[in-house]
Parts: structure tokens; C-alpha cells; sequence
């Protein structure tokens, strides 16, 4: 949702919703590394599998979500 990424996101972070993903995979190059995440962490998950599927080399989803990663980044 873009009210999530507007209230916060990881540096060079690109907002592509997983609705939109198929769509616009040629925005992204496989060769190179994908952090795919969400607010929670279910939706981060399904959109790895997505880009897996699809041929992308280096997908990585960040556990737990936004939420969890903004609320123990400096633990």
C-alpha cells in the first residue's frame, strides 16, 4: 500500500505492489540482489516466491516485515 511506504521504508527501496509485480518484472534485473518485503511479512513472502518463479537470481525476503525490522533495527 503506498501510505505504508510513504510512512516508511528501507533506503533505495522501490514500491511495487504485488498485484502490479508480473506486470513489471522488467523493471527489475534478475541478476542482481531483491530484498522483497511488506508491512507484516505474508505478502513479502508470496512476492519472493514470485520473482523465484521467475527466474531472479539473489531474492531475499525480510522476515517479519517492515514493522518488525523498524522496531528492532537498533537492538
Amino acid at each position: 500500500m503506498p501510505e505504508h511506504y510513504t510512512a516508511g521504508h528501507l533506503p533505495h527501496a522501490q514500491n511495487i505492489p504485488h498485484q502490479d509485480l508480473r506486470s513489471k518484472l522488467t523493471l527489475l534485473n534478475q541478476n542482481h540482489p531483491v530484498i522483497t518485503y511488506c508491512n507484516k511479512g505474508v505478502t513479502g513472502n508470496a512476492t519472493q516466491n514470485i520473482l523465484i518463479n521467475h527466474n531472479f537470481k539473489n531474492v531475499y525476503n525480510l522476515s517479519g516485515g517492515f514493522q518488525f525490522y523498524d522496531a528492532t533495527k537498533d537492538e
